[in-house]
């Protein structure tokens, strides 16, 4: 993004980092949920990628509407035309390398505190996930990108709609269904893909075990000997695939479940605190504050 006619470098030379927070301030026709969520449109001539490389502090996707590109992403070129949905991870370096006068895109750009507030289960979000960064370009038919669209245009109604007490779990629930969607598409796009190599069938037995034991296990060791590996490979082998640690995936499952309850269940937090198999609820309240950055009473109080 440009300020005021000038751009500013990144920790790489050339190299433009991008907050959402600058998204929503310098980009025209933006919609917003604070620093979280930004929904705006690209077009040819409001493209500064074209310029230099960018990177975006967040998840981003684009919904191509019109035109053609081809787009840079972590130096491999992707061709993106109408009905193309392309991800990027966080961090990721994006490029413009050519684009056609008329193209013109929806953006999508969400912070990693927004998607941890998602409801969404390992098992739905895992296909999605493991493409992030494998297979950025989804392609989709007319009418998955009109649901989409007609999503995107309820949640930019949303974000300006004067119903304060519940406009953040509205766009939530708005973003969950435009989720569900493209996880549809995706699995009808590349069916089976996930289970081709050895290293995807065991991450793939890793997230199944801990969804089933995610409740009293949070130790890397449990899930490697029940596996029959060693808990070293097991670490290596889903930081290779996925980008995170095995230690790191058990955390936020738990922390998902632990949300979940507070949110959901009715529960009271000492009771959520021994059905997670935590020996005290001070552990609880300690390993939930370390992982969200606030306490269970807090979380269940402003859910």
């Amino acid at each position: 993004m440009a300020e005021n006619g000038k751009t500013t470098r990144g920790g790489r030379d050339g190299l433009h980092k991008v907050s959402i927070s600058r998204i929503k301030k310098e980009m025209s026709d933006v919609f917003y949920l604070s620093d979280d969520l930004v929904i705006t449109t690209l077009t040819a001539d409001k493209n500064t990628t074209a310029d230099y490389p960018t990177s975006v502090d967040g998840f981003t996707a684009i919904i191509m509407m019109a035109g053609e590109a081809v787009v840079s992403i972590d130096m491999q070129n992707y061709t993106v035309r109408p009905n193309s949905i392309v991800f990027f991870n966080p961090d990721s370096i994006i490029r413009t390398v050519k684009c056609s006068s008329n193209a013109a895109a929806y953006l999508l750009a969400f912070s990693k505190s927004f998607v941890n507030e998602i409801q969404i289960d390992l098992s739905t979000s895992l296909p999605v996930y493991m493409r992030f960064g494998k297979a950025p370009v989804l392609e989709a038919s007319q009418q998955d990108v009109d649901e989409i669209r007609q999503l995107f245009q309820l949640i930019k109604t949303m974000l300006r709609s004067d119903k304060e007490r519940y406009r953040h779990e509205i766009i939530r629930t708005l973003f969950t269904t435009a989720f569900y969607i493209i996880t549809e598409i995706n699995q009808r796009d590349q069916p089976g893909e996930m289970k081709q190599g050895r290293c995807e069938v065991l991450f793939d037995q890793f997230i199944s075990l801990l969804q089933q034991y995610n409740k009293r296990e949070r130790n890397v060791s449990f899930y490697a000997r029940q596996m029959n590996i060693t808990p070293k490979y097991l670490s290596s082998m889903v930081k290779e695939v996925s980008g995170k640690t095995a230690a790191r995936w058990i955390d936020e499952s738990v922390i998902l479940e632990a949300k979940t309850l507070l949110k959901y269940s009715g529960m009271s937090i000492q009771e959520i605190a021994y059905h997670l198999n935590f020996s005290t609820q001070s552990f609880f309240g300690k390993y939930f504050k370390q992982h969200t950055g606030t306490s269970p009473s807090r979380y269940k109080r402003k859910g």
